[in-house]
């Protein structure tokens, strides 16, 4: 495909920033409903009047960014904000820039979006984060607090560098729970590959309030150095190419931390590792634990100075939970090290449960699956001691990744009655809810449990024709993909769209 009929492919979808978008920019994210009729259905029904009214908004005016004013360009994230603001919402703006950068020289300013309205220069105070450990070259990562947003509207937010505007663009603050969203999520994604790009573009189209990452961030080792090849360049690109599309920019992005991330080394075998707890700023409200115990082993080598570039979060940040709209998330550290049947890790899960009933939805998200039908990664079952908490406390969809392929289960209850096992494996009892076909029956009776790690790492095909787990209600093993889910009140509908864009699996909850 020429790359004139490429973009205008993407234009076809949808896609803001694919046909002379000034570098920065960002068009606004106008609610897409969701496709009806059933799998493969391409027609889209009208949008809301709000959604009319924001893409009826007038564009930001261009910023034109100077070469070498970061080493990489900005981008969102829920930072240490785990609860919802009532009447203003917040969200971190980071960049990365050389060492030898100026704090002082920066600043920001927010607006709400197409407002012709002065700018309003924020208040909170820039951070940064030096990071110089093993063969990163010297930089820092700068914070900045986004603070009085309305929750659910646009915002417009300008970079300046000694006063002078290098970087803008449009974003939306975290919703209310009143408000309908929609967000994406996949996994095992960050290897440079086609598929990795298309997935990325198909998000982007999709328009999502926050996407969701299942795990393995980047592969294969969750080095700085991957960051750089593997998923800045796809995910935060200038304009939408073929090569990678503006979306960290314009999208908050939340992510759950894999094997590939904070497992696969040691600061001994890369000095560059654990790249993890430099570049997200998430949620520090997760189980209390020691450096040596229930944490990723960084290894015999001097650790100073990984320690001091990522500070508080590790490893606390490896585990949290944060409330979008009228959804809780519940985040889990799935690694092999860590073991969810020890009392105090147990109680923090109940409790975050627990206190989590006021929402009308509650999901769990980490990497390794429960209940897995493909051969590859099939013992580490460990995750599943944790089946009946999340039965007990209404627990609606349980989101892995690590297997590279698109799995959904039946609505699944667990009784655990063997304790681990030496291959990772946990016996016990099963039971389905049959009846559950997300069409006409659309009142689960257990959680869900879905495996949407086909992200953009190579494919996972080792199944055998017919052998399928008994749990299995759809396996996809042929093709990158991603979840698309539409969140309201009373329903969830979920799709999973292919890296071309069809539609392979179509699923609702009601309430």
């Amino acid at each position: 495909m020429t790359m004139r009929a490429w973009k205008c492919s993407l234009i076809g979808l949808g896609l803001s920033g694919c046909a002379g978008t000034s570098p920065n920019l960002s068009t606004p994210q106008m609610q897409t409903p969701s496709l009806g009729g059933g799998l493969g259905a391409r027609a889209v029904a009208s949008p809301s009047p709000g959604a009319v009214a924001e893409a009826a908004l007038p564009p930001l005016e261009a910023v034109a960014t100077p070469e070498k004013t970061f080493v990489q360009p900005p981008y969102l994230q829920l930072g240490n904000r785990p609860a919802l603001g009532e009447k203003t919402e917040g969200v971190d703006l980071l960049w990365i820039v050389p060492a030898d950068a100026k704090l002082d020289e920066w600043s920001v300013e927010t607006r709400s979006a197409g407002s012709t309205g002065s700018w309003k220069k924020i208040t909170g105070k820039l951070s940064a984060k030096p990071v110089a450990v093993g063969v990163i070259k010297p930089e820092i990562v700068v914070s900045a607090p986004l603070e009085g947003l309305i929750p659910g509207k646009l915002f417009d937010y300008r970079i300046s560098k000694a006063d002078k505007p290098v970087f803008a663009a449009r974003a939306r603050a975290r919703k209310s729970a009143k408000e309908p969203q929609r967000f994406v999520v996949f996994g095992d994604c960050g290897q440079n590959t086609e598929g990795q790009k298309k997935v990325a573009a198909q998000t982007l189209a999709a328009k999502p309030d926050f996407v969701f990452i299942t795990g393995d961030i980047v592969y294969g080792k969750g080095l700085a150095s991957e960051y750089v090849k593997n998923y800045w360049p796809i995910y935060n690109a200038e304009t939408a190419t073929e090569s990678g599309v503006p979306l960290l920019r314009s999208t908050l992005t939340v992510a759950a931390p894999g094997n590939h991330d904070i497992r696969s080394t040691t600061l001994e075998k890369t000095t560059d590792g654990f790249a993890y707890f430099y570049y997200w700023n998430q949620p520090l409200n997760g189980p209390l634990v020691s450096n040596t115990k229930f944490a990723s082993p960084l290894g015999s080598a001097d650790t100073k100075a990984f320690l001091t570039a990522a500070g508080e979060r590790y490893p606390r940040m490896a585990s949290f939970s944060y409330d979008y709209g009228n959804a809780h998330w519940t985040v889990l550290d799935a690694n092999y090290y860590m073991d969810w049947t020890d009392p105090a890790l147990l109680q923090w899960v109940e409790s975050d449960l627990k206190a989590a009933q006021k929402s009308t939805w509650r999901f769990v998200a980490f990497h390794h699956p429960p209940f897995n039908s493909n051969k590859e990664h099939f013992n580490d079952q460990w995750m599943r001691s944790l089946a009946p908490l999340f039965e007990k406390y209404g627990v609606s969809v349980v989101w892995s990744g690590h297997v590279h392929d698109y799995q959904r289960t039946y609505p699944l209850k667990f009784t655990p009655e063997k304790p681990r096992g030496t291959k990772g494996d946990v016996a016990g009892k099963i039971t389905l809810d049959k009846t559950y076909d997300g069409v006409k029956n659309t009142k689960p009776t257990a959680p869900i449990y879905i495996v949407t790690g086909a992200g953009g790492a190579g494919l996972y095909k080792n199944i055998e024709k017919g052998k399928l787990q008994d749990f299995t209600a759809k396996y996809i093993d042929d093709t990158h993909s991603l979840t698309i889910v539409d969140l309201t009140d009373k329903k969830l509908v979920a799709r999973q769209v292919a890296a071309d864009g069809k539609e392979l699996d179509n699923w609702t909850i009601t309430k």
